[in-house]
């Protein structure tokens, strides 16, 4: 099964400093960790430049566009970064004496890693602001030619998620209708709408189409259960189906669902949904 998706997008900002009238920085990439799984590297296809002074009073720049990546928890950000002594002017700051280059001390090398969990969540996108305080970071090296840019950075995760658990009662995966197996464990789900009083389709429905579904398990004590993690805070409708076996992607199959149920999500909250 692919794993389940969510979009996640990357903003900077600055917090501003005296004398300096810009500070360039060009980033080539981002790569994310999650808990779970390897490193996702995303390579730019050409660098991305900011200046960061223009980034102020709460304005942001787009480091990282909505791209789909697996929800879930995340450990840490890395962004990389050409910043180096090497006389190219990739980095760089206008000061009251000209022109100097930035340094990133480690960062063209190894990136600047933000050491901040995060979770990326269905159904909307995850959005990170880094703060870059220059105020902090800026500082010039003695014996050297340009600045050192320290990697004072904060990075803000603004979302908000909970849980979806249930039961469903044994009825359900028992009834005529069922083309579920039981022995696998195939064929039983709940379907997840959002918004409230939804009239659940099936998969690729052109108008209530789930935005996702989840497996129905029985477990050691034999009761049917589902679980849905990062759920985005909102208003949903769940329903179950035992034909989930049926239900084709590319075509608009006649599944049976239960009642369905409306509920809300609230941050931080497990919300149990029973069929």
């Amino acid at each position: 099964m692919e794993p389940a998706t969510g979009l996640i997008s990357i903003a900077i900002t600055d917090a501003p400093v005296d004398e300096v009238t810009v500070v360039n920085v060009q980033f080539t990439g981002v790569t994310l960790k999650p808990a779970s799984r390897d490193e996702i590297q995303i390579v730019f296809d050409a660098p991305k430049d900011f200046d960061l002074l223009t980034l102020t009073g709460g304005l942001t720049a787009e480091l990282l566009p909505d791209t789909v990546v697996p929800v879930g928890g995340y450990n840490w950000v890395r962004l990389a970064v050409n910043a180096e002594f090497d006389n190219v002017f990739d980095s760089y700051a206008m000061t009251p004496t000209g022109q100097v280059e930035l340094r990133v001390p480690g960062g063209s090398q190894s990136g600047l890693k933000l050491v901040s969990g995060f979770t990326v969540t269905q159904n909307r996108s995850t959005h990170l602001v880094v703060d870059w305080d220059l105020r902090k970071a800026l500082s010039d090296p003695v014996g050297q030619p340009g600045l050192h840019l320290r990697p004072a950075l904060r990075i803000t995760d603004m979302a908000l998620f909970g849980t979806l658990s249930g039961t469903v009662a044994e009825a359900l995966v028992i009834d005529t209708s069922c083309s579920n197996d039981l022995a696998a464990q195939t064929g039983n789900a709940v379907y997840i709408y959002s918004g409230m009083t939804v009239t659940p389709g099936d998969i690729g429905d052109a108008d209530n189409d789930p935005f996702m579904t989840a497996t129905v398990t029985q477990d050691g004590a034999g009761t049917y259960t589902y679980e849905v993690n990062y759920l985005s805070v909102g208003d949903y409708t769940a329903a179950f189906t035992c034909q989930a076996s049926d239900d084709d992607s590319v075509a608009d199959d006649n599944i049976v669902f239960s009642a369905p149920q409306s509920f809300v999500i609230e941050d931080g909250v497990t919300t149990a949904v029973n069929f």
